[in-house]
Formats: C-alpha cells, sequence, structure tokens
C-alpha cells in the first residue's frame, strides 16, 4: 500500500502543483514527528493541496460513504484515509486513529465536520482533535487555507506554530478540559486568517468580503436540504446576530435519551414536570418536526376553545 501511495503521489503532485498553483507559509513549522493537522474545510481538494505540502506521508479521517464497494475502499484505505462515520463514530476509528499517531505519523483533521465558506467566530470545532492530541502527547498544527482550491487560481496555505498541551498530561480528559483545548486551536486558526486578511490591500478585502457571504448563504442552502433529506442537524451553519448554534451530536444524543426517558415515564403512568425539557433543535434551526407541529395544533385547539 506505502508503494501504490508513493507512486500515485509522484505521478499526482507535480500535476495539483500546476493546475493548483499554492504558496505555503510557514513550512517550517511542520513537525518532522507525530502531528495533528487541522486545517479549515472548504473543498474535496483540500487534502490532496495539504498532501502536495506535507512532510511525511499524512493520514486523513475521511467520511464513510467514501469507501462503498471494494474497489473505492481499498483506494482510499491505499491513500491513508480511514473511513469515520460522523453521526455515530465508532470506537475503532478512534482506536486506529490514536495507533498511527502513536507510530509517529501525520493525521489530518478538518475539525469543522463539514465544509464551510469562513471561520469565524460563530465556528464551532469537534472535540476529537483534542482527545487525540491527548491521549498520544501530540502536537496540533493550525492550518488555515485562504480560498476555495479552484484551477489556475493562486491560493496561499497557512501553517502556524505547533500547539502543545503539556499542562493537561496525566490528568482527566473531561468535557471542559477539551472544549479548552478546541478553543485554543481555533483561536489560533483564526489568528492565520486575520493574518491572511491584513496583508490584503483594501480592494480585496471588500471583494474577499462579499465572496465570503455569497458562499455562507450557498452553505446554508446545501446544509439545510441535507438536514431534510438526513435529518442530520450536527453540522453548523453560520448562525445569524441573536441566533443560537445548531445542536452538536453530543447534546443530540443527550436530548433523545432524555425524550425517551420522559414517555416511558409518562407512559407509565407517573406525573412529570416537562418544563425543563430541552428545547427543540428544529425550532433552532429554522425547521419544524411533526411531533412540534402537532403540539402547535393542539394549543389552538385549547386556545380556541377557552375563547
Amino acid at each position: 500500500m506505502a508503494v501504490f501511495y508513493r507512486i500515485l503521489w509522484c505521478i499526482v503532485a507535480p500535476f495539483v502543483r500546476l493546475f493548483f498553483p499554492t504558496r505555503v507559509i510557514g513550512r517550517e513549522n511542520m513537525p518532522k514527528d507525530k502531528a495533528i493537522l487541522v486545517c479549515n474545510h472548504r473543498s474535496g481538494m483540500d487534502i490532496v493541496l495539504i498532501d502536495c505540502c506535507r512532510v511525511k506521508r499524512p493520514y486523513v479521517l475521511a467520511k464513510h460513504t467514501l469507501f462503498k464497494g471494494k474497489l473505492a475502499s481499498a483506494f482510499f484505505k491505499a491513500l491513508g484515509a480511514i473511513p469515520v462515520n460522523r453521526k455515530e463514530v465508532s470506537t475503532k476509528t478512534i482506536r486506529t486513529a490514536i495507533k498511527i499517531l502513536e507510530e509517529n505519523n501525520h493525521l489530518i483533521l478538518f475539525p469543522e465536520g463539514t465544509r464551510k465558506a469562513s471561520l469565524d467566530e460563530t465556528t464551532a470545532l469537534k472535540n476529537g482533535m483534542a482527545l487525540f492530541a491527548l491521549k498520544t502527547n501530540s502536537p496540533i498544527v493550525p492550518m488555515y487555507l485562504a480560498k476555495k482550491p479552484l484551477p489556475f487560481v493562486f491560493n496561499k496555505l497557512f501553517i502556524g506554530t505547533p500547539l502543545y498541551f503539556s499542562e493537561y498530561a496525566g490528568k482527566r480528559t473531561s468535557k471542559e478540559v477539551l472544549a479548552d483545548v478546541s478553543k485554543q486551536v481555533l483561536d489560533a486558526m483564526q489568528r492565520l486568517r486575520t493574518d491572511y486578511e491584513n496583508s490584503l490591500s483594501p480592494k480585496a478585502r471588500e471583494r474577499l468580503e462579499k465572496r465570503t457571504k455569497k458562499a455562507i448563504e450557498r452553505d446554508k442552502v446545501r446544509l439545510a436540504k441535507k438536514f431534510k433529506k438526513t435529518g442530520i442537524y450536527a453540522f453548523e451553519v453560520a448562525p445569524q446576530e441573536d441566533e443560537k448554534p445548531l445542536e452538536t451530536l453530543a447534546e443530540m444524543d443527550e436530548r433523545k435519551e432524555h425524550e425517551e426517558l420522559i414517555k416511558t415515564a409518562i407512559s407509565a403512568g407517573a406525573e412529570v414536570d416537562t418544563t425543563n425539557l430541552p428545547a427543540s433543535p428544529f425550532a433552532r434551526s429554522g425547521f419544524e418536526s411533526s411531533s412540534d407541529s402537532n403540539q402547535k395544533d393542539t394549543n389552538n385547539e385549547n386556545h380556541t376553545t377557552d375563547l
């Protein structure tokens, strides 16, 4: 598999560099030993660009739908891809990622969880990278890709200083610790974005803002369609002002479990106080579940009767 990867890389890399010219800034920050490389996710070409700028062969977590069929599965695994179900991450995937880092390799992650047009204060990163870093004592290298990769469009890839978390060595990996590590990584990625924007002229910055706004609107439409099709609302869309971010997978599981317990108790004839139930994610994401709709209809009927 390693031989296949080297042959393919030698063939593909020159064409990628020709058709997708990318200037790498901060290449000296890339560690030669084990490291977790995290970058914003703009398109499917992101991984190819990062791969062509690497110091050593990287591995990457990829969505499991790419591995349908024996041929596709063998091909992507030969390239160093690890299948991961974003809806329900298996322990096998976690163990594989940890083993890769323990063998002194590079692991590429896109902690936003899906493709997004912007990396701003509303972005929420997944905590998986923090868990892998603390479990294997690996540094996290923040990266920022300036533009969506397009043929013959010059791009920039910023590589930041590796982040080490030795202060958490030997400590329990609580939710608070993972959240703190994720916040430090997000802050580092946002600093790289700020460095890029500050290097632009006023006119170029204005054009960038317009393109970003249009891309964010396209993202919202794409994710809304995906929600209607799959029912998965764990992919954060940049919220507007005074709007809460969408529900995370952990919150979703906790809410569903809590609702099942409430239903079981009510069916058994117990009196349950439902005033503190978590808010429906459908209301937060702009959609309405059938149960929410039925509840509203019932309330309207009661109101009419009272009148």
